[in-house]
């Protein structure tokens, strides 16, 4: 497994196995990196906040990645790997200034980017995580699955 062309590279196309693998890689760091940060600092302090932004724009780009070749294997453009990342992005900057109520109790804006959050995800997940990728080669490259 090539860990550099999964997490470094937009080019080509990755099968739904590569995908998840990618994808739950990235899910345990950021779990036992918030864990560690909110037993820290807790779960309401700006610390929390900061370093959780910092951990959402480090991961990122890897994240993004193995994304848009999953895009590319289902003939679509890598692009709309940003999506999500861009609204957890924005997201977190957003409540790194209090301004969408508390991780206990969110406010409208809050509650709207999660929902949105939430809505987007799992249309990756059926895009990405189930639904099988171009059959053949496709603009994007050769068939993963072969």
């Amino acid at each position: 497994m090539d860990f550099s062309y999964l997490y470094l590279s937009t080019e080509g196309r990755i099968g739904r196995k590569m995908w998840w693998i990618g994808h739950i890689i990235l899910a345990a760091i950021v779990i036992v990196i918030s864990l560690i940060v909110n037993a820290l600092f807790g779960p309401l302090s700006i610390m929390t906040r900061l370093i959780n932004l910092i951990l959402i724009l480090a991961l990122a780009f890897p994240a993004y990645a193995v994304s848009a070749k999953r895009f590319q294997d289902r003939d679509k453009n890598g692009v709309l790997a940003a999506i999500l990342i861009g609204i957890s992005i924005f997201s977190s900057l957003l409540q790194l200034f209090g301004l969408t109520g508390s991780p206990i109790a969110p406010n409208a804006l809050g509650m709207i980017l999660g929902l949105a959050t939430l809505v987007i995800g799992i249309w990756y997940l059926i895009e990405l995580g189930i639904l099988r990728g171009t059959i053949g080669d496709n603009q994007y490259g050769p068939d993963p699955v072969g």
